[in-house]
């Protein structure tokens, strides 16, 4: 066993010093930095510039050749009385292979959204060699204590390779709060939730405390929305609250105040303002209901995407589901579009519904409906009259009461039920008829009381055997009837004797219309006496004007006789 080792040893030996010659390589490691960054200065207070310096660095090997590496020293034990002389075989030579050639780094490009340009133009990196790309960054106050980011881009031969570091400016012994906020989702439909999420960072050089954040369009008061809580430098913070949406969009303007540790200053944080926008899906709907055929009823659908989301999708059905526009359309924003439906002729009364659905432009379902509309069974209006007139009885008395006769007559060949006399002032209803029969009349006189005088409208509304709804207007003034008017005359003095006055009427019912009589026929006939004096006067006048002037005529004639004679 000894001997046997003694022999294989050279050979042990020479293979070690093999393998230290050989030069070792790095596999693929995807966690290997290709890219460094640093900048300087590392530490700043207030806004100011800074030089930013990447380093590109090539991991491939760079082309080397190596030779070979032999061993060319023998060892033996000394020969020992009991061991048997050994001969030595001779050292071995092992070629070491070159290592493989590397790729060259091209194409590169820094990238940041801090307007720091790096000039890498036509430049390449060779193999096992780095290059320095240096820029100046400008820095606002924000900027320090957080991470700023760059990403550096190249080809690897034809492999496309890209890094992202980050660097930060240390805030250098004074107090600083950044403060973030977001809000899932940025725009939501009346009452969703919205989470809002306020982010503080403590990236200055001293412990913060105090922080309180109230956000009043949010919460709708100035309460705080967490309670106040510290930091230290580095340390961050997440508060998250709940608002649900209301029936407009929210604007949300946080204010931030905290204290540094051990000062009496109170401090704020700005943070930019975010509007959470409302998702407002709505059609305005206009239906026009169309002349009745024995058929049925057209209607026209007018419709209007007034919300601020484009609706897709849509289709037009009835109460019952049917489809009655199935060829699914989209509104745009402030865009109309119109639509022709017919509904059957139905046996009953029936009252239409049309329901419209689809969905918002964030796939959520949307659904809008028309009012309810009655369709009742087809009537040829042309067979329907109904006459009705009103006039008054007895004027406005002393007691603002007066009496109205109401003429009802149906002049068509169908007849009218649910009749229902109204006045537009009054607040209760003054007769009802059940029916009224074709080629019927009715009359009727009620007594009213009213406020003074006044117009007075009378309705009268009825129904035709489907249901469908008709009104009748008629119109009269009451007024109150003038004493001044009546002829005074003597009435018996229970003494026997007389007295002048006013005389007193009987309760008469048809006294208004006598008066009104009475007065009409007296003034017609004065209006014509009038005329025949008039007349009268006129010819009178006439032949007073021809006799002066015959008189005249004659003294002349006269004395021109006398004066020839003499």
């Amino acid at each position: 066993m000894h001997m046997r080792f003694k022999r294989v040893l050279p050979f042990i030996i020479a293979a070690v010093f093999v393998f230290a010659a050989v030069p070792f390589t790095a596999g693929a490691d995807p966690t290997t930095a290709h890219v460094s960054i640093s900048v300087t200065p590392t530490e700043m207070s207030q806004a100011g510039t800074a030089t930013v310096s990447i380093t590109l660095k090539n991991t491939n090997s760079g082309s080397s050749s190596a030779g070979s590496v032999g061993i060319n020293s023998q060892e033996t034990d000394e020969p020992t009385p009991t061991d048997v002389p050994v001969t030595t075989e001779p050292p071995i030579s092992t070629p070491v292979p070159p290592p493989a050639s590397g790729d060259t780094y091209t194409g590169i490009t820094i990238s940041n959204s801090y307007g720091v340009a790096f000039d890498t133009s036509g430049v390449s990196v060779a193999a096992g060699s780095s290059r320095t790309f240096t820029g100046t960054m400008n820095v606002t106050t924000a900027m320090i204590g957080t991470s700023l980011s760059f990403t550096v881009s190249w080809y690897d031969g034809s492999t496309p390779m890209s890094e992202t570091v980050t660097t930060m400016i240390v805030r250098a012994n004074t107090p600083y709060l950044v403060v973030t906020r977001t809000a899932t989702p940025a725009k939501a439909a009346p009452g969703a939730t919205v989470t809002l999420r306020y982010s503080f960072l403590n990236s200055g050089a001293v412990r913060l405390v105090n922080i309180t954040v109230t956000d009043k369009k949010i919460t709708g008061s100035n309460s705080p929305i967490a309670a106040p809580f510290s930091l230290d430098p580095g340390q961050s913070n997440t508060v998250t609250y709940e608002m649900r949406m209301g029936s407009s969009t929210v604007e949300s303007n946080p204010t931030v105040t905290y204290y540094a540790a051990g000062g009496t200053t109170q401090l704020s944080a700005s943070v930019p303002s975010l509007t959470i926008g409302l998702l407002n899906s709505q059609l305005t709907k206009e239906v026009v209901r169309g002349a009745a055929t024995p058929e049925g009823v057209p209607f026209t659908l007018y419709l209007t995407n007034n919300g601020n989301q484009t609706l897709k999708s849509l289709v037009v059905r009835d109460e019952n589901g049917n489809t009655v526009y199935g060829n699914p359309f989209s509104l745009a924003v402030g865009e109309s579009k119109t639509i022709q439906v017919f509904i059957p002729n139905p046996s009953t009364v029936r009252y239409v519904v049309f329901k419209i659905t689809g969905t918002d432009a964030n796939g959520t379902a949307f659904s809008d409906n028309t009012a309810s509309i009655a369709v009742r069974p087809y009537i040829d209006v042309s067979q329907l009259g109904l006459k009705f007139t009103a006039h008054v009885v007895s004027p406005l008395d002393e007691n603002n009461k007066i009496t109205i006769e109401f003429s009802l007559e149906n002049t068509g060949k169908l007849p009218y039920f649910t009749l229902a006399l109204t006045e537009k002032e009054l607040d209760y209803t003054l007769a009802n008829w059940d029916s009224l029969a074709s080629e019927v009349s009715d009359v009727k006189r009620i007594d009213l009381t009213l406020d003074g005088e006044r117009e007075l409208v009378f309705v009268l509304s009825a129904s035709d055997s489907s249901g469908n709804p008709y009104t009748f207007e008629a119109y009269v003034n009451a007024t109150y009837l003038n004493a001044d008017e009546l002829v005074p005359i003597s009435t018996p003095d229970p003494k026997g004797g007389t007295q002048q006055g006013v005389n007193v009427m009987p309760d008469d019912s048809e006294l208004g219309a006598k008066l009104d009589g009475l007065i009409t026929s007296t003034g017609e006939k004065l209006m014509k006496w009038f005329r025949i004096l008039g007349i009268i006067a006129i010819i009178a006048a006439v032949a007073m004007l021809v006799l002066g002037i015959s008189e005249i005529v004659i003294r002349r004639n006269n004395r021109a006789n006398n004066h020839r004679k003499a």
